[in-house]
């Protein structure tokens, strides 16, 4: 069957700095699909090209004739002066396929969401509850794929039960942009991951996001040892140019091209996995904490000394 949305080779950038480049995506039916990945990684560019609100550099997006597509953005806003019940019934009316079946089954979710005060104003409701809102208000449409950026910023423990619960049940597809390591757990039947490690600008892994860790893992070792195979194979050429290689034959033509595809890939590669700051993310947003302690190569013979003063720290 083929997929409901097809994105194929997109590329985006700010600047001059690429957030991804000739990355392909696919969401077919029934799909759970989240998405992962550090800051800067292109997650949230990545969904509302997508959701159709902002165009790619390069490549194509293509949707199932009649698809009916709902995104509930990271941070929800409502007018002022709305209730949660004109929310609702802006909703309704706005939606082009509301049957009797869909209408009870939207009543069961409202309901199921908690919402016990229809008057209350939409835009005084805490972040959590206005969250929820905006959820409820893409259920109404009815969509065949929901897209979700970070859904579980501002909810509870009960609001993410709530939402975990609503997606497991559901019969639409789903990709969830999120940090929520324990929600992806019990939600995703898919994870991916852009990254310019990866050769394809994305890393997609069917399952929940423990078996996404397993098979990462894999690849970033099989890409490791691949790396130092070719760093071993290209020293022994530079080393055979060196000692005055003649390019007259035709097998040493061939050696000196094969030298050059073998060093072209070795820097490809190195371009790829080269990360110059490992940055450890304490929150579960994007917003960048402050930072705490830094540590640079020449003082790591210090760590013994950084960790006694750490732990008196600690004791305080």
């Amino acid at each position: 069957m083929p997929p409901i949305i097809n994105a194929q080779k997109i590329s985006k950038a700010f600047g001059v700095q690429p957030l991804f480049q000739d990355v392909s995506f696919t969401v077919s039916e029934r799909d759970r699909i989240g998405l992962i990945g550090p800051n800067g990684s292109g997650k949230s560019t990545l969904l509302r090209i997508l959701a159709g609100t902002e165009e790619s550099d390069a490549g194509n997006v293509a949707v199932r004739k009649r698809l009916r597509l709902s995104y509930v953005e990271q941070d929800s806003h409502f007018k002022a002066g709305e209730s949660v019940r004109s929310v609702i019934e802006r909703a309704l009316k706005t939606s082009a396929n509301i049957d009797s079946e869909h209408g009870a089954h939207f009543a069961e979710t409202l309901g199921r969401a908690g919402f016990d005060d229809m008057e209350a104003e939409a835009a005084a409701l805490s972040g959590g509850w206005q969250k929820r809102l905006a959820i409820v208000e893409a259920l109404i449409q009815a969509p065949d794929v929901l897209l979700l950026d970070e859904p579980t910023n501002h909810l509870d423990l009960a609001g993410i039960e709530w939402l975990e619960a609503l997606l497991e049940e559901a019969s639409f597809a789903c990709v969830v942009v999120s940090h929520g390591r324990y929600f992806l757990e019990n939600v995703a039947t898919e994870m991916a991951e852009p990254s310019r490690v990866y050769p394809d600008g994305l890393l997609r892994v069917r399952g929940n996001y423990s078996a996404f860790l397993e098979k990462k893992e894999e690849f970033l070792h099989a890409q490791s040892k691949r790396q130092e195979a070719l760093e071993n194979l290209v020293h022994s050429e530079i080393d055979w140019l060196r000692r005055g290689a003649k390019a007259r034959t035709r097998k040493s033509k061939a050696r000196i091209d094969k030298a050059g595809e073998l060093m072209g890939e070795l820097a490809d590669l190195n371009a790829r996995t080269r990360n110059p700051t490992a940055q450890i993310d304490f929150s579960a947003t994007d917003r960048k904490t402050k930072r705490l302690i830094e540590l640079e190569r020449r003082y790591l013979r210090r760590a013994a000394r950084f960790q006694e003063i750490l732990s008196w720290l600690v004791r305080g």
